[in-house]
């Protein structure tokens, strides 16, 4: 997957994602209550970015970690999570290298992030390694973009500014391989450089795969999870549709 978010992670910070990341947050406690998953204890968050997810849940009583193949995301991650004054761990690795056994209550993969892992194989791998970082009913929640969301509603504009202000202009471009099942995110910045008041150009080419949904849940399974819910819509908690642009999935470690 490589060095991604590298110019991008400050850039991350500042807009509006980390806003996906307190919209979780809100939800979670019922989904937990209505699953009856884990509620407190050790948290692996897998792919944790700038650490709003995990500042949230630390302030919340858990026991975090983070995972994440950015050192510029988890540098922030860091400084985020140092002011909440509560302990933390932040590991800087790939989740294909994830090695705990029967330590973790809890384990999420937010925003897409398991889009990244462009094989099957790497994704068969990656729910076998969650499985055995789970304690016995321990839970593990992600969500994907499905087939749906990135070859339609991924391609509806050819082209998107995503921020602007007087310092950083930020462009999308997106593109998709059909045969492949991939598509991709061009992401270019221009960033002023306060200093020298000169403007930089930076780019970043983030791909994706999408997998069918039963077959996203096939393999959950042969790892040896329960899929408890394949959710279309987190805030109503309803079925994923084929027409659902994001699938969440809440799986559960039973043995």
């Amino acid at each position: 997957m490589g060095e991604i978010y590298s110019h991008f992670a400050e850039v991350y910070q500042k807009g509006s994602y980390p806003e996906f990341s307190k919209w979780i947050l809100g939800l979670l406690p019922s989904l937990l209550d209505k699953f009856s998953l884990p509620q407190s204890g050790k948290l692996l968050d897998l792919a944790c970015g700038e650490g709003t997810f995990l500042e949230g849940m630390v302030l919340s009583g858990w026991q975090v970690s983070g995972l994440d193949q950015s050192s510029a995301m988890l540098r922030l991650a860091e400084e985020r999570l140092k002011k909440t004054g509560q302990p933390f761990r932040l590991i800087h690795d790939d989740m294909r290298n994830l090695n705990f056994q029967n330590e973790f209550d809890l384990i999420t993969c937010w925003f897409d992030s398991m889009n990244y892992l462009l094989d099957l194989t790497d994704l068969e791998n990656v729910f076998n390694r969650v499985f055995r970082a789970l304690k016995p009913k321990g839970g593990f929640l992600f969500d994907m973009n499905t087939l749906y969301g990135l070859f339609v509603r991924w391609q509806q504009q050819p082209m998107y500014i995503s921020q602007e202000d007087e310092d950083l202009l930020e462009i999308h471009i997106p593109s998709c391989d059909y045969e492949k099942s991939e598509a991709s995110l061009r992401i270019i910045l221009f960033i002023r450089d306060p200093q020298t008041n000169q403007w930089n150009r930076w780019e970043e080419i983030h791909t994706q795969r999408a997998y069918p949904m039963n077959l996203i849940q096939a393999t959950l399974e042969k790892a040896g999870f329960q899929v408890l819910a394949r959710l279309g819509n987190l805030t109503e908690q309803s079925p994923a549709l084929p027409n659902s642009g994001r699938v969440w999935f809440i799986a559960q470690k039973t043995a």
